[in-house]
């Protein structure tokens, strides 16, 4: 897997009224990665929107995941465009994970900040450049975010509307308290977090190694949030969630490990409260799945995610778990509630 560079890397003049023009001169680097894998029904739009960003300092780094159908024409008609690209692909099929990975590695030395943009998710034209603005804005600022449209309908990740920066921990604590969220598939970092893991985005959190990522980048420095939507992600029946994380709730154990990682840091003292909270309502799940559902497949599969993360659920615990319900019911206890859904 040899990296193509289809453009030179160049930096153009900001456009007339562009906020880049507010932005150090030159403006940083930015490498947007898109990894894909058999992305032909998307990726068009996927990289027009790249190509159409109003910030002016963009090298777009597609890696092609052994795609067998019209993806690698589709990468090839965006050469000598705008925004360059930096272009590879993989002799075999990689998981989604290791791509991801590999796909890191093609991002050039000179880029200040890269964002993994999904090969069937759209930026809005002023993404890239509202993001930098506002890492540029404070050295301390470890990762940028955004609100987002969901199938074009907006989506508010519940972060105060009169704060623009937030402290990196309480950010984390924000969102493993449920009070706000953010999408791991709209995150601007600067390029030295990359150095941050090895690897970078960890498989062993089963579904949300993206959530990993953000969280890790808390605990290294402030959250920057724009509030206006910048990306629409596009939620379809072929994408990875729905294909093999719902089928059997994986995003139930995901959650669990990031809480179980990150928690201690994020929430100090709340931290074994929430916990237990979560794990019994976690188990109640696993008792619906098996019993109402029908679904001995996600059962199975939990029950060994806990053993290997964990502990293994016994039988006392599958009760106590029971059992915090009727106490809820009665109000002596408070319900673990919101997501993961």
């Amino acid at each position: 897997m040899a990296p193509v560079l289809l453009a030179p890397i160049t930096n153009p003049a900001s456009g007339k009224g562009s906020m880049t023009e507010s932005l150090a001169n030159p403006a940083p680097l930015v490498a947007i990665v898109t990894p894909v894998y058999n992305g032909a029904q998307f990726l068009e739009a996927t990289m027009r929107s790249v190509q159409e960003q109003t910030y002016p300092n963009i090298v777009h780094v597609v890696l092609d995941n052994a795609s067998t159908d019209a993806t690698p024409q589709i990468v090839e008609s965006f050469k000598n465009q705008r925004v360059p690209l930096v272009v590879a692909r993989n002799d075999v099929l990689l998981q989604m994970d290791d791509n991801w990975n590999a796909a890191l590695k093609l991002v050039p030395a000179e880029a200040a900040y890269f964002a993994f943009v999904c090969a069937d998710d759209i930026l809005m034209p002023e993404s890239t450049e509202r993001m930098v603005a506002l890492a540029e804005s404070d050295d301390e600022i470890s990762m940028v975010t955004s609100n987002i449209l969901r199938n074009g309908r907006f989506e508010d990740f519940r972060w105060p509307r009169d704060q623009s920066v937030f402290d990196g921990r309480e950010a984390a604590r924000m969102y493993l308290k449920l009070d706000s969220t953010f999408e791991g598939r709209q995150m601007l970092m600067r390029r030295e977090a990359i150095l941050s893991a090895t690897p970078f985005w960890d498989e062993t959190v089963v579904q949300a190694s993206d959530m990993d990522v953000a969280l890790r980048m808390l605990g290294r420095g402030k959250l920057g949030f724009v509030h206006q939507p910048l990306m629409n992600i596009l939620d379809h029946p072929d994408n990875e969630f729905h294909r093999t994380v719902l089928p059997t709730h994986l995003h139930y154990g995901s959650w669990f490990i990031n809480l179980k990682r990150h928690g201690p840091k994020a929430l100090g003292a709340e931290f074994v409260e929430i916990y237990k909270r979560y794990r019994r309502s976690y188990l109640r799940r696993m008792l619906i799945w098996v019993l109402k559902d029908k679904n001995r497949a996600a059962f199975d599969c939990h029950m060994q995610l806990l053993a290997k993360v964990d502990r293994e659920p016994t039988a006392f615990q599958f009760l106590d778990a029971i059992v915090d319900w009727a106490l809820i019911k009665i109000k002596l206890r408070k319900n673990w509630h919101g997501a993961p859904y």
